[in-house]
């Protein structure tokens, strides 16, 4: 996509509907008080722009030339959301400050969210002679719609009181249906 206005509306598309990492990030708002929301951040960051280049140097040349590595990929992806959603449901109903949700946890989520993959394939140029403009301007929305799904979860937080709490369990099933979803794509398709 080679339109740069394109290429806008494309990444802050995806960026904001929700997903696994949104779901995570919001949900680290949410329980890590007294954070703020820069780890979190450079953690979502570093896992989209991993997922882009193994996507873009290894995964395009793999898949060409063993379709079977793209099914296991999906399988492996279903395998961690269900695993992130069940740390996420495990985080205790009343929010305690020792339970946190981890950088890592953000990080290993972003690069396992099946948007890395959107990215890397069809949002970013294969090749431009200003790709790198492209990428700055990919990092800048990352950061940017990442902090605000952060900030949202804390406010949620703040808002809600108590009910807060839920926030986890609400994220476990939002992703446990990402993973339903993904799983049912691979069946059908």
């Amino acid at each position: 996509m080679t339109d740069p206005l394109q290429f806008l509306f494309a990444v802050v598309l995806l960026l904001a509907v929700p997903g696994p990492t949104n779901t995570v990030m919001a949900t680290a708002g949410a329980v890590n008080r007294g954070e703020g929301p820069w780890r979190f951040m450079a953690a979502e960051l570093a896992g989209y722009l991993a997922i882009v280049a193994l996507a873009r140097l290894v995964l395009l040349p793999l898949i060409d030339a063993w379709p079977v590595a793209g099914i296991a990929l999906k399988l492996l992806v279903v395998a961690y959301l269900l695993y992130a959603a069940f740390r996420l449901w495990r985080t205790p109903i009343a929010l305690d400050e020792r339970r946190r949700i981890s950088a890592w946890l953000v990080a290993t989520t972003t690069l396992l969210n099946p948007k890395g993959l959107i990215f890397a394939l069809s949002v970013i140029p294969r090749a431009h002679e200003a790709l790198w403009v492209y990428f700055v301007a990919f990092a800048i929305l990352v950061l940017a719609i990442g902090c605000a799904w952060f900030l949202g979860g804390r406010t949620l937080a703040i808002v809600s009181g108590k009910r807060a709490g839920m926030l986890p369990r609400v994220g476990a099933v939002a992703l446990t249906g990402f993973a339903a979803y993904l799983a049912w794509s691979l069946a059908a398709g």
